[in-house]
């Protein structure tokens, strides 16, 4: 019995993995015209609502327990479950986080020590700096990225892919800042309009609100009639209560559009906005957002959860603009409600 035999006799996973590997592989070459999703195949429809038709079931059990675990990839679109891969922040980024966090709070335990001494002092919070967001980045650096593109950038294929997604029925945005993300989405959707000259239907593409509580960047200081305000801020609606938020959801405008959150702030906001969404009604189904996965930055443990119910299908996963630094974790996630679960 040669060594490979050997382990195997020893280790029955390796051979079910083994096995559902090769079954796996040899499906995937059968006829790589049947593994298309619908939104690739020959002649598929222009209509968004179905290109949304594509897998509808969980993945199975060999698929998630098996394949997964050792380094076969899940299918996208699925449907998302309990502690999906896709939704979790990578082990690697958690680890580094707390890496930095440990640096910070080394050196501000130095802070006692360099009292009346203005040049240590500073020189600390540089080093607090950069190892918050990255080696050489500068809090100008910093800045000038969040005046441009806010707490997470885009990429070309992003825009592409979002209005490939909301050709025909628009985006709410809620928790749009400074309305970046607003404007740089209505600014591709006109170009595309006027390159294509294809529209079924003249609409505001973005409609974006936020309640101004937690902006990253000083209004006073970045007001409408400085240059910044004019080359990449977005016309953003105030939000003065929760109630205005469930007004403005439910307000005809706003009616089957796919919802987009751009980088929610951690607690309960984003859950409580996906909710008060899908309650509206079954046109209400999509959803783009933007951020960090489960154990970062954004959201909560009970909105992973809530995604994670059965109730929604993960359609595409895409890359952001990686920040100065190179910090920062986030993706764009764009998740589909499965029609059983619809109001």
């Amino acid at each position: 019995m040669n060594s490979i035999a050997s382990s195997v006799s020893r280790r029955p996973d390796v051979l079910v993995a083994g096995l559902a590997t090769a079954v796996y592989l040899q499906r995937q070459t059968t006829n790589p015209a049947e593994k298309r999703v619908l939104c690739e195949a020959p002649g598929a429809s222009a209509d968004p609502s179905e290109q949304w038709k594509a897998p509808t079931k969980p993945p199975s059990w060999i698929r998630k327990e098996v394949l997964a675990r050792i380094g076969v990839p899940l299918p996208i679109p699925r449907v998302l479950t309990p502690a999906d891969s896709a939704l979790k922040l990578p082990k690697w980024c958690i680890a580094r986080r707390n890496k930095d966090e440990e640096k910070v709070i080394a050196l501000l335990n130095t802070a006692p020590t360099l009292k009346g001494d203005p040049e240590k002092i500073q020189k600390l919070g540089e080093q607090i700096f950069e190892v918050t967001y990255g080696k050489g980045v500068t809090p100008q650096i910093r800045e000038d990225f969040l005046i441009k593109y806010g707490c997470t950038g885009w990429t070309d294929e992003v825009l592409s892919t979002i209005i490939d997604k909301c050709q025909t029925r628009g985006i709410v945005e809620l928790g749009a800042g400074h309305g970046q993300w607003a404007r740089a989405l209505t600014e591709a959707y006109a170009e595309r309009i006027q390159t294509t000259g294809k529209e079924t239907k003249r609409i505001d593409f973005v409609l974006a609100y936020d309640d101004m509580s937690s902006l990253p960047l000083n209004t006073h200081i970045y007001n409408q009639y400085t240059q910044p305000h004019h080359d990449h801020f977005g016309d953003v609606k105030k939000l003065e209560s929760r109630t205005d938020t469930t007004k403005v959801l439910r307000s005809w405008a706003c009616r089957g559009r796919a919802l987009l959150l751009v980088y929610p702030s951690p607690g309960d906001m984003a859950l409580s906005i996906v909710q008060e969404y899908v309650n509206v009604g079954p046109e209400n189904d999509t959803i783009i957002y933007i951020g960090e996965g489960r154990g970062g930055a954004n959201g909560s443990e009970v909105f992973f959860d809530y995604l994670e119910s059965g109730a929604w299908v993960l359609s595409k996963v895409l890359n952001v603009k990686s920040p100065p630094g190179n910090k920062g974790y986030e993706k764009v996630y764009i998740l589909q409600r499965r029609k059983s679960d619809r109001i």
